[in-house]
């Protein structure tokens, strides 16, 4: 039997209360062992647990000098088994006064078991803006994929 919408919609919450309370346990329970993960679309997906692990490693990078990160959920739809997620994602590094709000909206399709089978992020550069009174904080993308 597919996922039901009550079910999309609780692996969503769920996800985003991984990235707002920083539990990296949390996000890996909620996708399915074999999941892809695109962030965003037209980047190589991160394939599994693992790959997972590797993207969520590289957004927390430099959270011991006081990175931050911070989704506000603007809206969610949840659709038979497939969601869709429109948030922003506050990233905030203090001591260099920089910043990132990032709006996007995620794609997900949940499977039987309730977990995130694929899951696919879009923004693009008109999708970035800067907080009042800071830098840009531009993170590079290509160290996801560095061993």
């Amino acid at each position: 039997m597919a996922a039901t919408p009550d079910q999309v919609r609780h692996a969503i919450r769920t996800y985003m209360q991984a990235w707002a309370t920083g539990d990296k346990a949390l996000l890996l329970g909620i996708f399915a062992p074999d999941a892809t993960w695109e962030d965003p679309v037209g980047t190589p997906p991160f394939i599994g647990h693992e790959g997972v692990s590797k993207f969520w490693d590289f957004a927390h990078m430099g959270a011991d000098q006081g990175r931050t990160i911070l989704p506000r959920i603007d809206q969610i739809i949840a659709n038979g088994h497939e969601g869709i997620l429109r948030f922003t994602m506050q990233v905030r590094v203090p001591a260099e006064n920089k910043g990132l709000d990032l709006a996007v909206v995620d794609y997900f399709e949940v499977n039987d078991a309730g977990l995130i089978q694929r899951a696919r992020a879009f923004w693009d550069e008109s999708c970035v803006s800067v907080p009042a009174g800071m830098e840009l904080f531009a993170p590079n993308i290509d160290q996801a994929y560095e061993s």
